[in-house]
């Protein structure tokens, strides 16, 4: 969007109804329209207005688009945190509008809609509009059957602008009794209220983009209404996810639901009860993943198209998808996936059905990794770049370090050595990238009283009392560590043994094996066992191409092209129970080729 109309939001961000009237009176100038009357006509800025003059600059060029990307842009950003508004882009808003009225049996011109998280009304418009394409019937007579809510009342007064400009572009002048859109807290909201929706026993259609929010940033109001449904009762569950269930409870029962939401909702814990309630009823769910791919502009989301009906179905029907091929309108081959096979517990594995083959043969193989080897993450400081440095410099007693223009020496006793798995490749990275960290515990791993800190490690003491408001600022203010120069969290702090360390996430397997026990981790993973022999025949499974296979079709994919290595992805993965005479064949292996080969045969996957 042009840097001027930048600038004029950020101008009148404070200010709703300037910003408003700036917008009505642009499209208005732009396109040559005349408001006589009706719910436009108090936006529009009069010959005597200072907003004129930003009207004019608005009004180059300003179409529908335009004003929905307008009111996106005038959402601030604590309200897209809390409230999860983020603008859908026109494709995919026509695409989910066109398989929906595709779809359904009942004449379109009778179908009620409703989008239960509307925002500005972008979802609204699109269905008036192909409505009105297929049946030219009156925007006024289509805009009766469109309902639509939203916590923000700023949003509702814009989502009624942006459909009446449409409808004044076709030559017809909306009122206040027109719409059917209201503002209010979808999670309790009384939707018996809407009358035409109870004698039509429910709503035909249903669209929208359900608010992202993680649980973390939802509002305390909010957060009070998750327990009214079954799938957010539990846990911590993002906004988003209670949507499906209000979804499904206002559709009658040939009503039909069209979303583009993330695809988390297949494997996050949190999703639990979601996928309960959509594989227990049985619901038709088609799904066009979206993968690893961004959607959104500026918003780091993995979203899918989800589409779904209370009609009775044994299976989900799934496939992947290129961004591209939804803007071509491509039809797509789907496959069938038996919700019988499907774990809600942990996760929806989706793909292919020659990938879910594969997948079977390599989980059942044998013991899951997370079974036969414990695996841990690294430690949590919290404030890592206190504890963790590398010496400037070193002589027999202390480490040296600078740190805002200071040198402070640092007593070698109070350290051990530290490595970070998320940056390394190979054995040999480990002397280059090896640091030092402040270890304030004694052997048994309890946290040193004050007094014999101070004596035994003065320098140190001296040190971390320099960067004290940080340490006290963890947690705001509010954690218990035991002292105030512990770590912040107690996990790792005792984990001692020759491991393979390997990252959070990886574009391919990288699993690098540590003789070293005493040197601790953060920033990732750990797979211990004291047997180095043990550990360096695991280092060939897990880089081989059945494991890189195995974490690309049932991990979370980044638009990096890199997946998430997290300990629950990587945890399911089956050993093969190799001979000791395999083993050692496949230790003799000299080329990775031999190795791939080796292990896919054994394993019994075409990949």
């Amino acid at each position: 969007m042009d840097k001027r109309i930048n600038l004029l939001i950020k101008k009148y961000s404070d200010d709703e109804l300037a910003l408003d009237k700036l917008v009505v009176s642009a499209y208005v100038r732009a396109n040559n329209l005349t408001i006589p009357d009706g719910f436009l006509a108090s936006y529009i800025v009069n010959a005597q207005e200072t907003l004129n003059e930003d009207v004019d600059i608005l009004s180059q060029g300003c179409t529908i688009e335009d004003v929905i990307g307008i009111f996106e842009l005038a959402i601030s950003e604590s309200e897209k945190t809390t409230n999860g508004a983020v603008y859908t882009p026109k494709f995919i808003r026509d695409y989910v509008v066109k398989q929906v009225l595709e779809s359904t049996k009942k004449p379109v011109e009778k179908c009620l809609c409703a989008d239960v998280s509307c925002g500005c009304g972008a979802f609204l418009y699109t269905l008036m509009e192909q409505i009105h394409t297929k049946t030219n019937f009156s925007y006024k007579s289509i805009i009766h059957h469109l309902y639509g809510i939203d916590i923000s009342k700023a949003s509702i007064g814009r989502a009624k602008i942006l459909l009446s400009l449409v409808a004044l572009q076709n030559g017809e002048v909306l009122s206040e009794d027109d719409f059917n859109l209201f503002c209010g807290d979808t999670l309790a909201y009384n939707f018996k209220s809407w009358n035409d929706v109870q004698s039509n026993n429910g709503l035909d259609i249903i669209i929208g983009n359900p608010p992202y929010v993680r649980s973390k940033h939802i509002s305390n109001e909010s957060k009070q209404y998750l327990s009214l449904w079954n799938t957010s009762k539990g846990g911590n569950a993002d906004l988003y996810i209670p949507f499906f269930e209000i979804g499904m409870s206002l559709l009658n029962d040939e009503g039909l639901l069209g979303y583009i939401t993330v695809n988390t909702f297949f494997k996050s814990v949190n999703a639990r009860s979601l996928r309960k309630y959509i594989s227990e009823n049985k619901l038709s769910l088609r799904l066009i993943d979206f993968g690893e791919q961004l959607v959104f502009k500026k918003k780091l989301a993995y979203t899918c198209l989800a589409f779904m009906s209370k009609i009775y179905s044994e299976s989900i029907h799934y496939t992947k998808a290129c961004v591209e091929d939804v803007q071509q309108l491509k039809e797509f081959e789907y496959s069938s996936i038996d919700y019988a096979i499907l774990d809600n517990v942990k996760g929806w594995n989706l793909n292919k059905k020659e990938i879910l083959r594969n997948i079977h043969l390599i989980e059942n193989a044998g013991e899951h990794l997370g079974n036969k080897y414990v695996i841990k993450n690294g430690i949590a400081t919290l404030a890592n770049d206190v504890f963790i440095f590398k010496p400037l410099k070193t002589d027999a007693a202390y480490y040296y370090i600078l740190k805002n223009g200071t040198e402070y020496k640092i007593e070698k006793s109070v350290c051990r050595d530290i490595i970070k798995p998320n940056i390394l490749k190979e054995e040999t990275d480990i002397p280059k990238k090896e640091e030092k960290i402040i270890y304030p515990y004694d052997s048994d791993n309890n946290v040193i009283n004050e007094d014999s800190f101070i004596n035994q490690y003065p320098y140190t003491y001296k040190y971390l009392c320099s960067f004290r408001d940080i340490l006290d600022a963890r947690d705001k203010g509010e954690g218990d560590y035991g002292a105030w120069y512990a770590f912040g969290r107690t996990q790792a702090i005792a984990d001692k043994g020759r491991k393979l360390l390997f990252p959070y996430m990886s574009d391919v397997p990288h699993f690098v094996y540590a003789p070293q026990k005493n040197m601790m981790i953060y920033c990732g993973y750990a797979i211990y066992n004291e047997s180095e022999l043990e550990l360096l025949f695991l280092k060939r499974v897990l880089e081989s191409s059945v494991f890189d296979y195995y974490m690309r079709n049932t991990s979370k994919p980044y638009s990096t092209g890199y997946y998430s290595y997290a300990k629950n992805y990587v945890k399911n993965f089956g050993l093969y129970p190799f001979t000791e005479e395999q083993k050692k064949y496949i230790m003799s292996l000299q080329t990775r080729a031999e190795i791939n080969e080796y292990i896919k045969n054994a394993y019994g996957v075409v990949i």
